[in-house]
């Protein structure tokens, strides 16, 4: 059960920022290097009235999402403000505190700034993600004898539950999947959720892969925490890696947390070398009580 830390100050409106409306789209200053079109931007208003603010003097705006497919946790998608960014994005963690979200959270895969600016606008690093490749993919099948691997089917119902219970508990609450998050993945093109039972049919394991040509990718690998240490987080790596090489993936990819040495180990002992050049961090503001385990080191094998 997830315990949650005391409840953060009530944060005000700045002036001038509004939530986005479908009248005030025409009056928005678009960049040129805009994410969405005009069009996309009164759907968006249409459709997520609470997600996204502007600035009514600059028209300077940013647009909000779900983080993660998850409600209780909103995300930066698109910031369209450079001198007011800071005034728009207090705005939209305002905005988002009033409509019960939990943590606005931003990444840098969508959104390269200043520490200085995550700082000024209320948000700490919540996570810094490292990334790993493994150069040379080796093909063919070792021993199995520990697990017993199975492709997952969506209308399994069972199933579906046994794994979102599994990835709850192996995952720290930031990256916890839902079912409409696995659902959404899982009808990915190129991508495969493998769950793992053991002698006596339990869950124990899933990896979640993604082939696109001749580059894989491991989305997702845990072992439940009352597994690991036994080896089986080995035997799911291998898994994954053989299955995207009989695939025709030629380099595999994985990313994983960077206080997660133990898997971290693991990978190097396998033979995934870092990229540092393509490691990212999490900024976040707590709305709410913050979730006590949002950063827990949890032994997960993945993100």
């Amino acid at each position: 059960m997830t315990d949650f830390l005391p409840e953060p100050t009530l944060i005000a409106m700045p002036p001038d920022i509004l939530p986005l409306s479908v009248d005030a789209v025409p009056h928005l200053r678009i960049p040129w290097d805009a994410r969405f079109t005009l069009d996309e931007l009164r759907q968006i208003a249409r459709t997520e009235p609470n997600l996204s603010v502007w600035n009514c003097r600059t028209g300077e705006y940013v647009i909000g999402g779900d983080w993660r497919h998850r409600q209780e946790i909103a995300t930066i998608v698109d910031l369209a403000a450079t001198s007011g960014a800071i005034d728009v994005v207090h705005g939209l963690a305002a905005l988002c505190q009033a409509h019960g979200r939990r943590l606005l959270v931003a990444s840098e895969q969508a959104e390269r700034r200043k520490r200085e600016f995550f700082a000024a606008v209320g948000m700490e690093e919540l996570e810094r993600i490292v990334v790993y490749e493994l150069p040379r993919v080796r093909s063919g099948q070792t021993r199995n004898t520990l697990l017993r691997f199975e492709r997952l089917r969506l209308e399994d119902a069972q199933a579906l539950e046994e794994l979102q219970q599994l990835d709850h508990r192996a995952f720290p609450w930031l990256w916890w999947n839902n079912e409409r998050e696995f659902a959404l993945y899982h009808g990915v093109e190129g991508v495969a959720v493998d769950v793992a039972r053991d002698a006596t049919g339990t869950m124990v394991a899933y990896v979640g892969t993604t082939r696109f040509r001749g580059w894989g990718h491991l989305d997702r690998i845990a072992v439940a925490p009352e597994r690991q240490g036994c080896g089986l987080g080995r035997v799911a790596l291998d898994y994954a890696v053989m299955t995207l090489a009989a695939s025709g993936a030629r380099r595999i990819g994985l990313s994983t947390q960077a206080r997660n040495e133990r898997s971290r180990r693991l990978y190097e002992s396998y033979g995934f070398q870092r990229t540092p050049s393509q490691d990212y961090s999490v900024f976040g503001r707590w709305l709410a009580p913050a979730a006590a385990d949002a950063a827990d080191n949890s032994d997960v094998l993945g993100r």
